[in-house]
């Protein structure tokens, strides 16, 4: 019992920390672009209450964004499906399932890649898997975009564990014996990765390079009469995300959003511009997820113990150099990083930092383990912990917590009950009005990490258009203060 003490503890912990994301789901709502995909969506399954009437009229929907706005199909289809549009009193469900899809999904990534590619014993693997899922959560640049609201969470950190589960289901198929049953199992890798290439570029860029890089891993460690089948078999996955690629890019809709969004320069000297930005990009993101979470200290801690464990047992892979594994992690980061400063200039929203955030989280501690020394040298362990501690105290000091500790807080000091009953009275307001009421909603009081706000003043703001058309009423706008004053003054 005392052996496993230490991770009954460790559960334990996990399960508390992780606690108030959960919570937070009842105060998640739609909002946006929400409102603007349910639109094409939410009166076909009003009129009809068919799946397949609503299915027909999101796909119907998402070849013509496809032409005439962006080419990510895979993406515009579920947000096109978004909880919006069955019901609103369930929209905070979908948190709950992408929570814990992201939990399995780095459960899986970790559990392979750690304990069955690399061969670290399970106490090891599995105390990697709780403090990095848990920094992933806690230390999230963006919590509303990255878990609580449907279009930004879905298309870009739902898409991004489904990557981690399609590209372990991928090196697994490569790895193992190639005489084996995998023909099922590559089917759908195929298809998942044909599908994450017309989601949001930044996964599906991480996918390609992904399987790139398992392709020349395959290409350097694999030996003996299996060798030329895994090769191929690693290779063959690179197709169909490329496929999916590029179907995305030559979309005609690209060109008139970057039109429309002003930003993206055609030339030589923009393009080299985002090459240069790029690179140091992925210097940035790399030191500042570093130290901005624990996840240096962790990193430094856990050093001795995988010191001793590489002295002891033989991986499973054949060593790989340092310098091309420190390569291929910048490469796949590098190719996350340029379709969005090439696009629009600059890396992205909090939505898009959180895949960078991610990344680096999961693929610096496989990068360390590669690199160490087979042979472990002498280390003074209390002052290696010392340093990690250290090392822990500047990086919460610096750290991006803020956005959790505003999650605990609002919800312990009742500011999430009274950010829910604001939204659920918008919306009471919103149902009892007729298709001709040009309806004004009060002003929000209070804001937490949750949601994004619904609606503004000017009811020609194409959010509050949807957001009208969603309700069915003529017009939406929040009450300003001009509408104040005559409220006060009773004109």
């Amino acid at each position: 019992m005392r052996k496993y003490a230490l991770f009954i503890l460790l559960g334990v912990a996990f399960a508390v920390l992780l606690l108030p994301f959960f919570l937070g789901t009842t105060a998640a709502h739609p909002a946006t672009d929400d409102f603007t995909f349910a639109t094409y969506t939410h009166p076909t399954y009003l009129k009809t209450g068919s799946l397949l009437h609503v299915l027909k009229d999101a796909a119907s929907y998402t070849l013509r964004t496809w032409r005439d706005w962006q080419g990510t199909m895979t993406g515009v289809l579920i947000m096109a499906l978004n909880p919006a549009v069955f019901s609103l009193k369930m929209y905070g469900m979908h948190a709950v399932v992408l929570l814990l899809l992201h939990l399995a999904a780095w459960a899986v990534f970790l559990h392979h890649f750690l304990a069955v590619r690399l061969g670290l014993p399970g106490r090891m693997w599995i105390l990697f898997y709780f403090v990095l899922s848990a920094i992933s959560l806690i230390f999230l640049p963006d919590i509303v975009e990255g878990i609580y609201w449907f279009n930004g969470a879905w298309f870009y950190t739902g898409a991004q564990a489904a990557a981690l589960l399609t590209l372990t289901l991928c090196d697994g198929a490569a790895s193992g014996n190639a005489h084996d049953p995998w023909y099922l199992k590559r089917l759908l890798g195929w298809v998942l990765l044909f599908l994450l290439g017309m989601d949001n570029y930044i996964t599906a860029m991480m996918c390609f390079m992904g399987t790139l890089m398992i392709a020349a891993i395959q290409w350097y460690t694999a030996d003996g009469p299996d060798k030329r089948a895994r090769v191929r078999t690693a290779i063959g996955f690179v197709f169909p995300i490329a496929t999916g690629l590029l179907i995305s890019v030559i979309a005609p809709g690209n060109k008139v959003r970057m039109a429309v969004d002003g930003a993206h320069e055609s030339g030589f000297g923009w393009l080299a511009g985002a090459v240069v930005q790029t690179l140091w990009a992925g210097l940035f993101y790399t030191g500042r997820f570093l130290v901005k979470t624990p996840l240096l200290a962790f990193l430094l801690a856990v050093i001795p113990s995988l010191l001793s464990v590489r002295a002891g047992r033989n991986l499973s892979v054949r060593r790989l150099p340092p310098a091309a594994v420190i390569a291929g992690y910048f490469l796949v980061l590098w190719g996350m990083l340029f379709p969005h400063i090439y696009s629009s200039g600059y890396a992205g929203s909090g939505r898009v930092i959180n895949m960078y955030h991610d990344y680096v989280v999961i693929a610096l501690p496989i990068v360390l383990i590669l690199c160490l020394p087979d042979t472990a040298g002498r280390i003074q362990r209390p002052v290696w912990y010392l340093v990690s501690a250290a090392a822990l105290c500047f990086c919460l000091w610096l750290g991006q917590q803020h956005n959790y500790v505003k999650l605990v807080s609002d919800q312990l000091d009742g500011t999430q009950a009274a950010y829910t009953a604001q939204f659920q009275k918008e919306y009471a307001i919103l149902e009892a009005a007729g298709p001709d009421s040009d309806v004004i909603l009060p002003a929000w009081k209070v804001q937490t990490v949750t949601g994004k706000p619904t609606a503004y003043a000017d009811p020609a703001v194409w959010t509050n258009e949807s957001m009208a058309s969603y309700f069915n009423v003529h017009s939406v706008r929040v009450m300003d203060e001009h509408d104040n004053m005559e409220a006060a003054t009773g004109e």
